[in-house]
C-alpha cells in the first residue's frame, strides 16, 4: 500500500488533543488511521521533524502534516522517507558545521539535556563537528536521535473508500445510490451518500450550488451516474 496524502485526525475517544491521529490515504482513496503509539510512528517521521519549508519540501517527499501549532509535524509515506529527511538535514549546510552540542540545541531548544542523552548513547565528544564524524560515528549519532525521539507502534484502522455502482431515479432526479461496501451492495438515500462523500468515504464529489443545495458528481474520468440507472 502506497500512501499519497496524509492529514491530522481527531484524537481517539478519551485521549488528549496532543494524541492526534493521522489519516493516511492511498491511491484508491482508502484511509488508514494511525492512533496511539508515538508521534514518530504515527507520522512516519523518526526524527520528529516539525513542519517547515525543509521537511515539507518536494525533495523530502512529505505527504502532509499532522499536529497543531508548534507541535505540527511533517508526515512521510513510510519510515525510510522520514529517516532520509533526518539524515539529509543532519548532513546539510545548517547542521554539518555545528558541534554536536550546538546541533542538539538547534534540534530541540526546549531540552537542554538532549546532548547529554546523545553522548550517553554514543560516547561521542559533544564538541566534535557533525561533519567530522565518520560513517560509523554518524550512524550512531542519528540512531541515538531516533531512539531518543521514540518509535512505538500503535494501532492502525483501515477504512475502505466505497464505490457507487448504481442509481435509482425519480422524476428525472437521482434519489438513491447503490454503494459497494466490503463486497456488498447497499442502497442509500441521496442525503446519506452526500454525507459519506463529505467524509471522504465514497468515490464522489460534492457540488455546492448557489441556492444552498448540494448534489454529487463522479470523480474525474469516472462513469457518469446517469449511465448507472438500475
Amino acid at each position: 500500500m502506497v500512501f499519497v496524502k496524509a492529514k491530522s485526525g481527531p484524537p481517539n475517544c478519551g485521549d488528549p488533543e496532543s494524541l492526534f491521529t493521522v489519516q493516511y490515504f492511498d491511491e484508491e482513496g482508502n484511509m488508514t488511521i494511525r492512533g496511539g503509539g508515538t508521534v514518530a510512528w504515527r507520522c512516519n517521521n523518526p526524527g520528529n521533524l516539525r513542519a517547515s519549508s525543509y521537511s515539507k519540501s518536494a525533495k523530502r517527499r512529505a505527504i502532509g502534516t499532522a499536529g497543531y501549532g508548534e507541535n505540527e509535524y511533517a508526515v512521510y509515506p513510510d519510515y525510510e522517507t522520514g529517516h532520509e529527511a533526518l539524515v539529509v538535514m543532519l548532513k546539510g549546510g545548517i547542521y554539518s558545521p555545528l558541534s554536536l552540542r550546538e546541533a542538539m540545541i538547534r534540534y530541540d531548544k526546549p531540552n537542554p539535556n538532549y546532548i547529554n542523552i546523545i553522548v550517553d548513547k554514543t560516547g561521542l565528544n559533544p564538541e566534535r563537528k557533525v561533519k567530522s564524524l565518520n560513517d560509523q560515528e554518524f550512524k550512531a549519532f542519528w540512531q541515538a536521535i531516533e531512539t531518543t525521539e521514540k518509535w512505538k507502534v500503535g494501532k492502525e484502522d483501515f477504512i475502505e473508500k466505497w464505490v457507487i455502482t448504481g442509481v435509482h431515479m425519480k422524476q428525472g432526479v437521482i434519489s438513491e445510490y447503490c454503494i459497494r461496501q466490503n463486497g456488498n451492495d447497499v442502497w442509500m438515500s441521496k442525503q446519506e451518500v452526500i454525507i459519506l462523500a463529505q467524509e471522504w468515504r465514497i468515490h464522489a464529489i460534492v457540488v455546492h450550488c448557489s441556492n444552498g443545495t448540494m448534489y454529487l458528481r463522479p470523480e474525474y474520468h469516472a462513469k457518469r451516474f446517469r449511465e448507472m440507472v438500475c
